[in-house]
């Protein structure tokens, strides 16, 4: 096997041995290493090695892949670049593509960088080796036609390529499946699966404080690089016995948490201390799920429940649309509903969270003991306890079509996009959390000394027309009716 080109860099813990293997071997490698380890600085050095040695390309292409084109531009384009510009002597915008994410060498072999979201993305490549990233995130028909295009010419067994998996783990998914296939094959494959101990190669501060931060199934899956969920239980962190006690109502502020759903309304009422904090708490209330209910129906019923009170609301974004079947009247939003009597929208994106956001924030929450549920709540413990995911992978809730069971995906729902909001933890999207606070109106009706009315028109000892839709009405995107 070949000799690498000399690139003068510094390699920490196990980055040595991998590197190693990848470049004096010439059999598979599936690597499945934690999250900060270094295994995308790694391919950014090897590509270009890959690219400029005949025993390596045989004449191919290279590619590397990550589950989105975003995920290329963010994690590798510019390291592979620069260690392409620095040491190879290649010129940006001469021999590297930016729009189209490929780097061109002298001896005519390209380096392409290609997104895994879509497999026809991947036919008809000429591939000498192929690094995929991430790629617990693939689907089995993306790896599929991964190994395919690695297949030798016809008659040319030499000329097969290689293939160079590097991956956090993700549940029990294709990513695993081929794991196991490559443990049972050592003549083709070399095999590691490294938690961050063994790595050697992380940031052990850092790592510490991710431990206390994030939930603990997240911590065992990119730091400790285990393959299994612990269940396909959406908040698997939640114990009857440990966050289920009395809650008494201190008769301040409350937050409502909402889906919207014809069959079964659902919403959740919380009293809640410190949000956007590391030690702040939720006590639930109560909890509503009723069957052939609308918005209307629902906001009624919170206000006569809890009179006099000033409610911030976060609600399912789709509640935010137009012409929808849970509204009462046409063309009037389940949002517009809720603000009519008096419930003050704290969350303004456009869309929901991300699922996977939603699940490591509320997990988390849980694990810490924020989250305090009554015994007698049997509902809402039941979303607690059934809510959950359609398999192994955690990315795609169940939905029950049964309106007797609705109330679990419904009050599940609930729960995350609150806990979500008024206690973020970012981990997959690029968006930034969204606080409690950003929001103007909320800030205006949080004003030092700002009372209700005794009288409204909509409640008994509720808030006055003026303080519902009065001056404030140039902040709410709606037309009074």
């Amino acid at each position: 096997m070949p000799k690498a080109n000399k690139i003068d860099i510094s390699l920490y813990g196990e980055q040595s041995t991998i590197m190693h293997d990848w470049l004096e071997t010439d059999k598979h490698c599936i690597d499945i290493v934690p999250v900060g380890s270094g295994k995308t600085f790694l391919a950014a050095v090897a590509l270009p090695l890959f690219a400029t040695d005949e025993k390596y390309h045989k004449g191919k292409d290279i590619i590397y892949s990550a589950p989105t084109g975003s995920m290329i531009k963010s994690l590798i384009w510019e390291p592979l670049k620069q260690s392409c510009m620095e040491h190879f002597g290649l010129r940006d915008g001469k021999d590297i593509n930016n729009s189209e994410l490929t780097i061109k060498f002298p001896n005519g072999v390209f380096i392409r960088c290609k997104s895994a979201e879509m497999k026809e993305n991947l036919r008809g490549l000429n591939v000498g080796m192929w690094v995929a990233d991430e790629a617990s995130l693939y689907s089995q028909e993306t790896l599929q036609e991964i190994t395919n295009r690695l297949r030798p010419r016809v008659g040319s067994p030499d000329t097969q390529g290689r293939l160079i998996v590097i991956s956090t783990p993700n549940g029990n998914g294709p990513l695993y499946d081929l794991f196991t296939l490559a443990e049972n094959n050592p003549d083709k494959y070399i095999v590691r699966h490294l938690n961050y101990k063994q790595m050697r190669s992380g940031n052990l501060d850092f790592i510490e404080e991710q431990k206390r931060i994030i939930s603990p199934l997240k911590f065992e899956q990119d730091y400790m690089c285990s393959w299994e969920s612990v269940t396909d239980q959406f908040f698997y962190t939640f114990n009857r016995a440990v966050h289920s006690r009395d809650v008494f109502d201190r008769l301040g502020d409350i937050y409502t948490f909402h889906d919207f759903n014809k069959r079964v309304m659902c919403a959740v009422v919380a009293q809640v201390t410190k949000p956007n904090s590391n030690n702040g708490t939720m006590e639930i209330l109560k909890s509503y799920a009723i069957k052939d209910c609308g918005t209307e129906q629902l906001a009624q019923q919170i206000r006569e429940d809890y009179p006099r009170r000033r409610i911030y609301s976060v609600i399912d974004m789709s509640g935010a649309q137009t012409n929808r079947d849970t509204t009462s009247t046409f063309g009037v939003t389940d949002r517009v509903i809720l603000e009519k009597y008096g419930f003050t929208i704290i969350n303004s994106k456009r869309s929901n969270p991300l699922i996977s956001d939603t699940d490591n924030s509320s997990n988390a929450f849980i694990n810490r003991g924020g989250l305090t549920v009554s015994p007698y709540d049997v509902q809402l413990i039941e979303a607690l306890q059934s809510y959950h995911f359609t398999d192994g992978t955690r990315k795609k809730l169940t939905k029950y079509t049964d309106s007797k069971y609705a109330h679990i995906d419904g009050l599940g729902d609930s729960i995350r996009y609150g806990i979500h909001h008024l206690f973020p933890i970012q981990h997959d999207s690029w968006a930034g959390a969204e606080y409690v606070g950003n929001d103007q109106r909320m800030q205006a009706y949080n004003r030092p000394g700002i009372e209700h009315e005794p009288y409204s028109p909509l409640y008994k000892g509720g808030p006055t027309w003026e303080d519902i839709m009065g001056k404030r009405d140039e902040d709410i995107d709606h037309v009074i009716w």
